[in-house]
């Protein structure tokens, strides 16, 4: 991974939350003022004598002052005697308090503590879970490069063993800025559209105006590369570059992995290209191998949306161009990310930072790109774990727009945020954005 400067800073969130400020430059040293004020007082009080008088020069009578020192000691000694009784009856009241609330809670049948530790759960991906896996136990391949969980951290309650008996959880309770009460406030996030999901389960955490329509962007190529992966049998085939769509993604100005017209290419090259550096042109080729066109492949797209229960989105192409018939909500967007990193060849594609193509007649010494989220990145070290993977999106009209994932806990958890305006000197808040809330999510969790 190269050393790449997160370009976004934290400028003073109310969450509480630690968050990662970079700047770029050291934190500079506030200097110490010395006060003059006793000096100056001095001058004052001279310069209020008569002429010819100096101070001390009259002798005052000796004033008993060893009374007066006994009669404050003993004051401040009687004082601290009470303080310190005070304190001690406070103590024993507040033990009591906790022991009669401890026993309460057993007797009302609260979780035990097997329970409440219980629950970090393996993710069963279905038919296509890694090999290793199956070994950990954890149910979600390893995949990429950099993305193994840590063995040595030790497991906490999942969110949803966090958030039972809590009849506020969930969806409930909006807020005035339309998120709702969960183990996360996503409240602190910039992005205007969020939801915070539990891979293993599929329950939502927390939510900000999840179910509302958004555009999705870049974030369509999950699915795109996910029904590819279904429908082409040789992933390892070579195949040459079609020549007579690139004229088109020019002028729309789409994001290209750098394949060119005429270049032979893997199948397995352009599923890295569409999802790591959002290459529209990987996105196109993989549709017409597929299903032999794009709009053939679109209706593969709307179909597998339809075999997930989606009925909040519809696709028309599948490179995430603008149309403003191509919709989802960030609730929907999690369940396709969901469904797409249980399969194990999306999972190791998606978890990758970095990929490298063999060289070629046209690239004679290949050519490396990188994952948008992890170029973006200097680490991916949250609270209790890492993200693991994400595809980034924008557009004018949908904005910055995140679908992620991370490790917590040894645990899978989903975020998608989109909706964040394209502000040029803010342009990474919507990575900030996903710091901010698996921090959470972590500190909630410890």
């Amino acid at each position: 991974m190269n050393n790449v400067q997160r370009p976004f800073t934290d400028n003073g969130s109310d969450s509480g939350i630690a968050t990662r400020v970079y700047t770029g430059g050291g934190f500079s040293e506030n200097g110490i003022r010395e006060s003059g004020s006793r000096y100056e007082d001095k001058r004052i009080r001279d310069a209020g004598l008569p002429a010819g008088k100096k101070r001390g020069t009259k002798k005052r009578p000796k004033k008993n002052s060893g009374r007066r020192l006994f009669a404050v000691l003993t004051v401040a000694l009687a004082v601290l005697i009470v303080c310190a009784a005070a304190a001690i009856v406070i103590n024993i009241r507040s033990e009591r308090e906790r022991s009669g609330f401890s026993q309460e809670d057993a007797q009302d049948g609260g979780l035990s503590q097997a329970e409440a530790q219980d629950g970090s759960g393996s993710f069963q991906g279905g038919s296509q879970n890694s090999p290793e896996a199956d070994a950990a136990g954890d149910g979600l391949s390893a995949g990429g490069e950099g993305t193994q969980g840590d063995d040595s951290q030790a497991a906490a309650p999942s969110a949803g063993d966090a958030q039972q008996g809590d009849p506020e959880g969930g969806s409930t309770a909006q807020d005035g800025d339309g998120s709702s009460a969960g183990i996360v406030d996503l409240g602190i996030l910039d992005s205007p559209y969020a939801v915070l999901m539990d891979a293993e389960s599929g329950e939502p955490l927390a939510a900000k105006r999840s179910e509302e329509k958004i555009f999705p962007a870049s974030m369509t190529k999950i699915l795109t590369v996910l029904v590819a992966i279904e429908h082409i049998p040789d992933l390892d085939e070579t195949i040459h570059m079609s020549e007579d769509f690139y004229e088109q993604l020019y002028e729309e100005d789409a994001s290209r992995a750098g394949f060119e017209p005429g270049e032979p290419a893997k199948i397995r090259d352009l599923l890295y290209g569409a999802l790591l550096p959002s290459g529209a042109e990987c996105c196109i080729q993989l549709a017409r191998q597929a299903a032999g066109s794009e709009s053939a492949f679109v209706d593969l797209m709307n179909q597998k949306a339809a075999d997930l229960g989606l009925v909040q989105t519809k696709f028309v192409n599948c490179t995430g161009l603008h149309d403003a018939e191509q919709f989802s909500t960030c609730t929907e967007i999690a369940k396709i990310l969901r469904a797409a990193i249980q399969n194990e060849t999306f999972f190791d594609v998606f978890t990758t930072h970095h990929y490298s193509v063999d060289p070629n007649d046209i690239h004679p010494e290949g050519f490396t790109f990188w994952s948008t989220l992890f170029k973006a990145t200097v680490d991916e070290i949250v609270t209790g774990g890492e993200i693991i993977g994400g595809k980034t999106g924008f557009t004018e009209e949908a904005g910055h727009c995140l679908a992620s994932a991370a490790r917590i806990y040894d645990h899978i958890y989903i975020l998608v945020t989109a909706g964040w305006g394209p502000d040029p000197e803010n342009e990474m808040y919507h990575i900030n954005d996903a710091f901010r809330a698996y921090d959470a999510l972590g500190s909630a969790l410890s």
